[in-house]
């Protein structure tokens, strides 16, 4: 019986590692493919349950925090007065989980699962920079596809406007992946590919994800050199930038003058911080005083919106005609928790960012006393790589958007990955 088991075991796994290899090229056709091979590499693993190796993992602190989260989704969502738009959403969460703990057991008990993984994600990212690059001096993409804005890239994403958030959140894979598989690429090219896709993140006009870039390079220096190498490359990075702006009507349109307009708006009287976005900002509080403790239930936010107090819409609409209350989403994840899941949802995220928070400083205190170097450096890179993406301080999609969540329950099953080499413990 243990025979059949073991049998069925390493069938499944390499099925669901099949399936994991075509993930990046997935995320790129859009939401259907990603999602559906989240489902079957999902499905895939539960079929190993009767396996001492994936029951091990049903017990382990970060399934029992994510169960955690995703009853009390469930429970908000039933108790939501949009019972099935919000319930159709939470219920299926589940499976985001189970694909976390697919990807660390695929990565854990199949030596060349990553090796070959991060070949195809090199490959899908390549394909995405030549063809970036390529629409940014042509104007359109290998597909002949015409630029809808000058000074936005799509590559293959096509008008998709999200080039630049893809990049932001898959280097931070590809860099860990890279130090696992040392002897794939050369070092020096490595940083040369991290440095092309930051730069065609710029140019791709996603102001956000560039900073959130930023703020990742930031937060893995010192995990790989000395604070002066980082500050020549800062200057070097900076004289590289003025010169793009300042040569490039479109980069400076983009980087200054839509900048000033959308940070403030400013007449006579009054000054709006972030005119494009307060009206969603003020729509998200609002739904949340109305529901403080359990919140209007996941994805309701594009349904309550059209509720808030109208004084409150009156009021803005005198300063900003074209004030937006109503989107699908409230474009921040903080705000969209507080409206969606209430007190207890936003502050269940708020600690896992704060405990994040803590571990990367302890990890930094306790870098110079490492004798292995290599694994926290792949430690530091998905620790940092998960505070980017929870960074609470940035306009950002929706937090239960499938293809968002898709490249965030990645992150964390390579984060567990990662983890289980440094300190044989789990998030």
């Amino acid at each position: 019986m243990k025979d059949i088991i073991k049998i069925s075991y390493h069938k499944y796994l390499k099925i669901s590692a099949v399936l994991l290899f075509l993930f990046p090229a997935a995320l790129v056709s859009g939401p259907f493919l990603s999602d559906l091979l989240v489902i079957f590499i999902s499905f895939f693993f539960f079929l190993t349950y009767k396996s001492d190796k994936t029951l091990s993992l049903f017990k382990s602190y970060f399934f029992k925090v994510f169960a955690i989260f995703w009853i009390y989704i469930v429970i908000s969502s039933l108790l939501s007065e949009n019972l099935y738009l919000s319930i159709k959403s939470s219920l299926p969460y589940f499976r985001f989980g189970l694909f976390s703990l697919a990807v660390y057991l695929i990565f854990k008990n199949l030596p060349k699962s990553k090796k070959l993984f991060y070949i195809y994600l090199f490959g899908t990212l390549v394909i995405l920079l030549l063809d970036g690059y390529f629409q940014f001096f042509t104007g359109f993409n290998i597909f002949k596809f015409r630029l809808e804005r000058p000074d936005r890239l799509g590559g293959l994403f096509f008008d998709e406007l999200i080039l630049g958030s893809f990049l932001s959140k898959m280097i931070p894979l590809f860099i860990m992946l890279s130090i696992i598989n040392k002897k794939i690429i050369k070092v020096n090219y490595i940083y040369l590919f991290i440095f092309l896709a930051y730069f065609l993140t710029f140019l791709s006009g996603e102001r956000a994800s560039f900073l959130l870039f930023s703020l990742y390079l930031i937060l893995i220096f010192p995990f790989f050199i000395s604070f002066k190498k980082f500050l020549i490359l800062c200057l070097l990075f900076l004289v590289l930038f003025f010169l793009s702006i300042s040569t490039n009507k479109n980069l400076k349109s983009r980087w200054i003058d839509q900048m000033k307009m959308h940070i403030i708006y400013q007449d006579e009287k009054t000054k709006v911080l972030m005119p494009d976005h307060i009206g969603l900002f003020i729509s998200a509080l609002d739904i949340f005083k109305k529901n403080i403790i359990l919140g209007s239930g996941v994805k309701t936010f594009r349904v309550n919106c059209e509720y808030i107090n109208k004084e409150k819409k009156n009021e803005l609409k005198k300063f900003l005609n074209n004030v937006q209350f109503c989107s699908t989403h409230p474009h921040n994840y903080y705000l969209q928790l507080l409206a969606e899941t209430g007190l207890f949802g936003f502050l269940f995220i708020l600690m896992i960012f704060g405990k994040l928070i803590f571990i990367y400083f302890s990890q930094l205190y306790s870098l110079k006393y490492k004798k292995d170097k290599s694994k926290t450096k792949a430690y530091g890179c998905m620790l940092s790589a998960l505070i980017v993406y929870l960074w609470p301080l940035t306009t950002t999609g929706s937090f239960f958007n499938n293809w968002n969540s898709s490249i965030l329950y990645l992150t964390i099953g390579l984060f567990l990955f990662a983890q289980s080499n440094e300190s044989k413990k789990y998030l």
